[in-house]
């Protein structure tokens, strides 16, 4: 198992930019990663064979990785179009492999550009153990593989431009494009200088930790370990299981087995050696959020009047497995160290169950992302004016796709574009609720604790048809304040009996006493029809721990930043809010039992008028 060490601390040295939208300063512990094993070699060999077609040729093989040898399976598609060809490597998703989601690679050929497929270390064909998209393991495979392409050793006449790389994908492969700008400029093999000129992360999350045991803080994961997501955990555990019979080795090592049995058997906790392991390996080493290396090219980047690296991010409304806060956290620290960083974004029903991913939104959505590529990678399209990084931008605002009915299509007339994250929002609207609640959670009753491992059977990120699984029998008490949908209008200063949106992410601020040392507070927020059917509009979850079973939390003051949204609320209709210990089966309820009098709540709601 090799280890590494990573010890760097965050530390800005610039007062004018906001510290809060940051990560706060830490150092990990080692790394941990399996490689060297059922590499391949001797087996599978090495190097890439071509065939021609009408309008591409395409080479495929095995080419070895320049961390250890291991035999990866890839595919390079490039068009029978002017040379050097501009490269997009195309990450997949989760228990997939370079064969996913081709059709975006016959759209990207059509455009003139060559296309690097390969499945990821454990996944396809390819040899290897998974290590989770790890920094210094899967990303080292990717540097390796680009540069290879890009010196074409075989003279197979793939006349590759190596200054015109982008790095999209999607999920899995999402969170491997933010990585990637970790090291936007490298040397291939041969020492040609590689520059990956813009990511395109789909999808992705940003911290891995704070995905799959969010706790209530958008920029600290760590401190409070908060609650894990265990059917999309075990979803994605499971389904990354390879049963392959030309490939008879488990690919996964042993200490992924380790981190899911731990997980699942203990209450979320960061004590060593396990506990500390997994946050140290989710948090320090498989995300972008906590490496301060990038935040500081940034800074350095802006204080020296260089070019940054652009960004077009594609985050789901509804996706509950990597949600808006992934994106927020991101969008957020890079414009506070930047004001003018070139990042644009598309929010929208898309992403893992329960989005809708309506055929006709994904193709609007991956256009955009064709248009910024055209832009950054050739050079066509108009500069925005509004952009004042150093180089030219195609754009950086914000598209915002209202959330309809899955049984509505997609219209292009429900994308709106502001400059700013915090744009999507015109006005604002509090109600308060006097009326304390008492929440009792016994986890001896069974209710609550089941999760759904198979939320991803035959889902990929991006496909319809995909919903989430249904509510389950929910112990102990809720908690329910409902307000009418005029009132909130006109508590914001808008019309009371016209129809308004809700822009982003409401919050819950209340007052939970408990004798409990850990509670784990959920809330929900329902769009009801005035014949009762209710829709689920956002959600969110926080987390109290004293650190001791036995200290009592006491008295606490909490904040729940829900995760957002774009819905349109009718003026006969009601806002029903929900705080309870339990929301499974999208996350795991507490083992710890609580008795929490929740009082003095505060439900604030971002609005702002339909623009149609």
């Amino acid at each position: 198992m090799r280890v590494c060490l990573f010890g760097l601390f965050l530390v800005f040295a610039l007062p004018l930019f906001a510290q809060d939208a940051l990560p706060p300063a830490r150092a990990f512990g080692p790394d941990t990663t399996r490689t060297g094993v059922f590499t391949g070699e001797g087996t599978t060999p090495v190097g890439l064979a071509c065939t021609a077609a009408a309008a591409e040729m395409d080479c495929s093989g095995f080419l070895a990785s320049g961390l250890d040898g291991t035999r990866l399976d890839v595919t390079v598609r490039v068009p029978f179009a002017s040379a050097p060809h501009p490269l997009v490597v195309n990450l997949h998703g989760y228990g997939g492999s370079k064969n996913s989601s081709s059709a975006w690679d016959d759209k990207l050929i059509a455009r003139g550009y060559a296309v690097l497929r390969y499945s990821a270390r454990g996944f396809g064909k390819s040899w290897g153990q998974v290590n989770l998209a790890d920094v210094n393991v899967e990303l080292a495979d990717l540097r390796s593989l680009i540069g290879q392409v890009v010196d074409d050793p075989q003279g197979l006449g793939l006349h590759l431009d190596a200054s015109a790389v982008a790095v999209l994908g999607a999920s899995y492969g999402g969170g491997q494009s933010w990585l990637a700008a970790l090291t936007p400029a490298f040397d291939s093999p041969a020492g040609t200088k590689v520059r990956i000129r813009t990511i395109v992360p789909v999808v992705p999350w940003t911290d891995l930790l704070g995905a799959l045991r969010p706790n209530g803080s958008e920029t600290n994961s760590i401190d409070v370990p908060g609650s894990y997501k265990l059917s999309f955990l075990e979803g994605l555990f499971l389904g990354g299981l390879r049963r392959d019979p030309e490939r008879p080795y488990l690919n996964y090592p042993d200490y992924l087995f380790l981190w899911d049995a731990y997980i699942l058997l203990t209450e979320p906790n960061n004590s060593p050696p396990l506990g500390a392991q997994i946050v140290d390996g989710l948090a320090g080493y498989r995300s972008i959020w906590w490496r301060p290396e990038f935040f500081r090219a940034v800074v350095d980047n802006a204080q020296n009047n260089r070019p940054q690296l652009p960004v077009f991010e594609l985050q789901g409304f509804t996706d509950d497995l990597f949600p808006l806060p992934e994106a927020l956290r991101m969008y957020r620290a890079l414009k506070a160290l930047d004001p003018n960083y070139p990042i644009g974004e598309y929010l929208g029903d898309i992403g893992h169950p329960r989005a809708a991913n309506k055929s006709g939104e994904v193709d609007y959505a991956l256009e955009r992302v064709f248009e910024w590529l055209d832009f950054h990678l050739k050079g066509l399209g108009a500069a925005s004016p509004s952009c004042h990084d150093p180089a030219p931008q195609l754009r950086c605002d914000v598209l915002a796709a209202l959330t309809r009915p899955p049984s509505v299509p997609f219209d292009p007339a429900d994308v709106l574009r502001v400059d700013r994250m915090e744009d999507l929002a015109t006005a604002f609207a509090k109600e308060e609720f006097a009326a304390p609640s008492v929440l009792t959670y016994d986890p001896a009753n069974f209710g609550g604790v089941f999760f759904d491992p198979f939320i991803f059977s035959a889902c990929e990120q991006l496909q319809p048809g995909c919903p989430a699984p249904p509510p389950d029998f929910i112990p102990g008490d809720v908690a329910v304040y409902t307000v009418a949908a005029s009132r909130v209008a006109g508590d914001a200063g808008l019309p009371p009996a016209q129809p308004f949106l809700i822009a982003g992410q409401p919050t819950v601020a209340l007052r939970a006493t408990t004798a409990a040392y850990r509670v784990q507070l959920d809330a929900r927020l329902y769009q009801v029809k005035p014949a009762g059917q209710r829709t689920l509009v956002t959600r969110g979850t926080f987390a109290l721990d004293s650190g001791n079973p036995l200290l009592p939390l006491g008295a606490r003051d909490v904040r729940i930043p829900m995760f957002g949204n774009l819905v349109e609320i009718q003026p006969d209709e009601t806002l029903q809010l929900e705080i309870t210990n339990v929301d499974s089966p999208y996350i795991a309820p507490s083992r710890v039992p609580s008795v929490t009098l929740v009082s003095d709540v505060k439900f604030g709601v971002p609005l702002r008028p339909p623009w149609r």
